[in-house]
């Protein structure tokens, strides 16, 4: 019987696609288990031997409704309940003091992650983060000297691929991340999708995947913008257009091309699997696509495209820092969204240009 590892990502979904790679390798030596949120799981069951799932809804993702000692104490509880699986390793990609505490408590001997330090710690010069990581390093100097990290691991530089954690995490326990295309298989998209792609091929046209919704204000690029874009003959000229419109958005662009919406994950990385390429914002569709090896332009808002661009995509990136918070995690501290209104049109059809023809 294979030893047990617990991975941990409490995070959201495209940060779930991000640690499918070491799951995969990982799968060779261990039984892996995932401790998710519970939207986050439908990532690992796409894989071709889906983890062992535990789903948790982490009281510290509304914040205004968690204070730190009821964070403290969901986190120890949660390790508790773990413990009896007996795990010989728990890791995790992300400093959090919280997560600690969870590992701290499953009791297993090996603890791999990475400490609350400055350079560990993502935009850790705002002062909301700063304060944050404060506490946190405090928080793991206050454990008991069973719980926390056995092994602390710290990014090369300040600007390491997120990705690149977990390299750093299967360097430790020895494993070989799989990065083997695609990452989770895919089954055949819809009808009208595969004519679409027919048609297109058959004209000397590429399908451009077009995905203009985020779940964030602060990654949203205005879809005045989006339409102006895919209004313009050039982008005609070489692509039809394939666009994904999220459930309940209710949002189209319209134009030439075909609107989907797909009903679930295995659905949307059907639609991404057939397309030639995407274009969308920095979210789940991005790093699904990357991972079907499909070439990926992401518009990239309040995130960082260092940290946490698709995979293999990071030079398709489109970005405009034009923000003295940027990168802010989310939490804008200005008036508008700078970030975005920096963004040309120009800008995102100059990627375009440069995608690779279909082979």
């Amino acid at each position: 019987m294979k030893p047990r590892l617990l991975l941990i990502e409490l995070h959201h979904l495209g940060d779930a696609v991000l640690s499918l790679p070491f799951v995969r390798g990982a799968q060779e030596h261990y039984t892996v288990h995932v401790l998710c949120r519970p939207a986050t799981r439908p990532v690992y069951e796409m894989l071709a031997t889906p983890p062992i799932i535990h789903t948790w809804e982490p009281p510290w993702a509304d914040e205004q409704a968690c204070s730190a000692r009821a964070a403290i104490s969901a986190a120890r509880m949660q390790g508790v309940v773990l413990r009896p699986l007996e795990f010989a390793a728990v890791v995790c990609a992300w400093a959090d003091a919280r997560v600690g505490l969870i590992m701290g408590e499953t009791r297993a001997p090996q603890r791999i992650g990475f400490p609350m330090t400055r350079d560990n710690y993502y935009a850790a010069e705002h002062p909301w983060r700063r304060r944050r990581r404060l506490l946190g390093r405090a928080l793991e100097r206050a454990w008991p000297g069973r719980a926390g990290l056995t092994k602390s691991l710290h990014r090369t530089s300040p600007d390491q691929p997120h990705l690149h954690c977990w390299d750093q995490i299967a360097a430790a326990l020895k494993v070989t991340p799989d990065f083997s295309t695609p990452w989770i298989p895919v089954r055949e998209a819809s009808a009208d999708v595969l004519a679409l792609v027919r048609e297109a091929h058959g004209r000397g046209k590429q399908v451009l995947a077009v995905h203009a919704h985020a779940r964030l204000a602060s990654k949203q690029w205005p879809l005045a913008s989006w339409g102006e874009l895919l209004a313009l003959p050039a982008v005609h000229e070489r692509f039809e257009l394939l666009e994904i419109v999220p459930p309940g958005s209710g949002e189209l662009l319209g134009g030439p091309g075909l609107s989907v919406t797909p009903p679930d994950l295995p659905s949307l990385a059907a639609v991404l699997g057939a397309a030639d390429a995407l274009l969308s914002h920095d979210s789940l569709p991005a790093h699904l696509a990357a991972a079907l090896c499909r070439p990926v332009v992401a518009i990239f808002g309040s995130g960082e495209p260092d940290w946490f661009a698709p995979w293999q995509n990071r030079h398709r990136a489109v970005i405009r820092r034009g923000c003295p918070l940027h990168p802010c995690i989310d939490r804008c501290g200005m008036d508008r969204y700078l970030c975005l209104d920096h963004i040309r049109i120009s800008d995102v059809v100059q990627q375009l240009d440069a995608l690779p023809a279909r082979s």
